[in-house]
């Protein structure tokens, strides 16, 4: 899928967001901030942007159980930390695909909810930034209407439309 990553002075860039595989492993370094190479697991999802055959940011999501999926990790590139990094808009890029695979995903009363565990410190900032509800303890989730708007923010997919 294509998609639009922008970088500090907002020029837009053509990116794909495609399933990452253990072969691209190989080209994620201890730089990281996870060790994806420890995390990967055949049962799980993982999507990453790519761009110029790099990888910007992943996703792993794993099956909870027989209704929902669930979003087990994100991070950008190192290189895309923080108000000096390359490009700035990779986490809201994946996240909104997260929210996007809730609906493809998930079956009965969860089509549509990104539920995921935060660590303390980052609640507020997932509350602020994407609008997200803490549900109990660490464990947040990202409501259907709510994911539907970062979708469209983000992706430029209109659910809405949608029958």
């Amino acid at each position: 899928m294509q998609i639009k990553i922008k970088n500090r002075r907002n020029t837009e860039f053509t990116a794909q967001i495609e399933k990452f595989t253990e072969k691209k492993l190989k080209g994620i370094n201890s730089d990281w901030k996870f060790n994806w190479k420890q995390l990967y697991d055949d049962k799980a999802i993982y999507y990453s942007i790519e761009y110029n055959e790099q990888t910007q940011g992943i996703i792993k999501l794993e099956e909870e159980n027989d209704s929902y999926y669930v979003l087990k990790n994100i991070e950008v590139a190192p290189w895309n930390y923080g108000s000096k990094g390359k490009f700035k808009n990779i986490a809201e890029i994946l996240m909104s695909y997260a929210c996007l695979l809730s609906f493809k995903l998930n079956r009965g009363n969860y089509k549509g909810f990104l539920v995921f565990t935060s660590k303390g410190n980052l609640i507020e900032y997932y509350q602020n930034k994407y609008n997200a509800e803490l549900i109990f303890r660490e464990r947040m989730i990202i409501n259907s209407h709510t994911g539907k708007q970062l979708i469209l923010t983000n992706l430029g997919i209109d659910l809405n439309d949608e029958g």
